[in-house]
């Protein structure tokens, strides 16, 4: 349900098309890849991120966001435009083998056709993972000259297949691993190497020339941090102590009652039965130095942003595209399920005139679509249909939106094969429709772990049934193709 922004008592003050870009509404986006909605001291985590605390603080942290889709192309597609996979096309990971996609059309306009016919200055670094040059296509004035999707195909993409055979040496008996490659290991070279680094000074770069253009500025920065494997630099790979890891809850899940498919090994990262448990508490003190060695880019950046002079005029979000497992389930990475530890992400929005807050109630990763381009003043020439704005919850909290408090998701394909998931999560319970296995449903409070599915109970539970029907109702209400006769059936039995 999109929740129409009361656009009068939030865009009144906007300065005049011709107005000195220190008096427009300027904007910065900082997307970071497969952040733990609650691993940060920011969020109350054990790695430490003191920039993102103190950005916090006088920011509007929203304490329950998910994610559109736990995929990397499928989730951008959806912020970027303001509009699911299922109207874009867009549904699953771009350039990967088996995938069938290879960008985002050009005919699905973004933020950044938007800005740039509102003749917004535009930046963007970083990953984009919609197709080659994306951004540079789309209008973006500013960009680098080498980096991610600035090939036809990069390696290890669309025409070869990932190597399936490269963890057969840690089956080896015998054998010892100071790290495994492939999932952590020390990263040469320092900070300033590293891809978070250089992107923070690319960022910097672009908002010292920002101050002296006179235009309002859109900025882009998109971390492929902290995706796996977690290779990353001293002192970040031996920042965190190993055995003052806790493990995951759901580690040893059985997974019975559950898809099959969720202990398959659809993808490398996939095959973890060589990871020990001094394996899984080494492998996440290497992410979370990750997030530390990500939390000081961040931090860099704002600083910028303060030192241009031009933060009382910008708004600053930070999201991330998804999850990532780290242990939890014994996955590692992400794949075709919608466990908290891939749908939940941090989001913490900062904008001039706005006090700091805390928001508790469900919100979507695709509602910053809107919540940008209201910002700025931008016209989607196709609906953002599936965004809605959260300057309401920002101005009055969790009272400021009046529709249902949940959150929904969907997982259309991985890299080549169908999985049609559809899901709707509140604040007690989550359900699953998994059209490729049995489907789930999950008390949040007395099984937060997630590990006891109770959707194969019979009788069902009868808390079961208003999820069903919630989300069917969002199903007819976005126009998903998945609202079928045998959907229909299927629920209604």
């Amino acid at each position: 349900m999109v929740i129409p922004m009361r656009r009068r008592e939030f865009l009144a003050s906007t300065a005049a098309a011709g107005a000195p870009a220190a008096q427009r509404r300027n904007a910065v986006l900082l997307y970071c890849e497969q952040f733990q909605h609650n691993v940060g001291s920011f969020a109350g985590g054990p790695a430490r991120t003191p920039n993102l605390e103190r950005f916090a603080s006088g920011a509007v942290a929203f304490r329950t966001a998910c994610t559109t889709t736990g995929l990397c192309s499928p989730s951008r597609a959806a912020l970027f435009t303001g509009r699911l996979g299922h109207r874009t096309g867009l549904d699953d990971n771009c350039n990967v083998w088996h995938s069938r996609l290879t960008r985002l059309d050009a005919v699905q306009p973004t933020l950044i056709e938007w800005a740039r016919r509102k003749d917004y200055f535009t930046g963007y670094f970083g990953k984009w993972h919609l197709g080659r040059d994306g951004p540079i296509l789309r209008g973006a004035q500013r960009y680098p000259k080498t980096g991610f999707d600035r090939v036809q195909s990069p390696p290890g993409k669309v025409d070869r297949k990932p190597n399936f055979e490269a963890n057969r040496k840690y089956y080896q008996g015998g054998s010892s691993f100071a790290e495994k490659p492939g999932f952590y290991a020390t990263a040469p070279g320092s900070y300033e190497d590293n891809e978070a680094g250089r992107l923070a000074t690319q960022a910097a770069g672009f908002l010292r020339e920002a101050r002296g253009i006179g235009k309002p500025f859109f900025l882009t920065v998109s971390f492929n941090a902290v995706h796996p494997p977690y290779h990353v630099p001293m002192p970040y790979s031996t920042m965190y102590n190993p055995r003052a890891v806790e493990l995951p809850a759901s580690l040893r899940d059985d997974f019975a009652n559950k898809p099959a498919y969720q202990n398959e090994i659809m993808w490398p990262f996939h095959d973890t039965g060589h990871l020990s448990d001094d394996d899984w508490r080494r492998l996440t003190a290497y992410y979370h130095g990750f997030v530390t060695m990500l939390d000081r880019a961040l931090g860099e950046i704002i600083d910028a942003l303060e030192a241009s002079g031009l933060a009382g005029s910008t708004m600053l979000a930070i999201v991330a595209d998804h999850g990532d497992m780290v242990g939890a389930h014994n996955r590692f990475d992400k794949g075709p399920y919608c466990y908290d530890e891939i749908l939940r992400i941090p989001m913490l929005v900062r904008a001039p005139g706005i006090a700091p807050r805390e928001v508790r109630r469900h919100v979507s990763s695709i509602d910053l679509n809107r919540t940008l381009a209201d910002w700025m003043r931008l016209e989607a020439d196709i609906p953002n249909a599936d965004s809605r704005s959260l300057l309401p919850l920002m101005e009055r909290g969790d009272t400021g939106w009046s529709a249902p408090d949940d959150a929904f998701y969907r997982y259309e394909w991985y890299n080549g094969r169908w999985f049609g998931i559809r899901a709707v999560r509140t604040h007690t319970h989550k359900y699953c429709f998994n059209p490729a296995g049995v489907d789930e449903f999950y008390d949040l409070k007395a099984d937060p772990a997630e590990l006891h599915n109770l959707a194969t109970a019979r009788p069902a539970p009868a808390a079961m049934r208003p999820l069903q029907e919630r989300l069917l109702a969002h199903l007819a209400e976005t126009g998903d193709a998945m609202l079928h006769a045998k959907l229909k059936e299927y629920l209604a039995s």
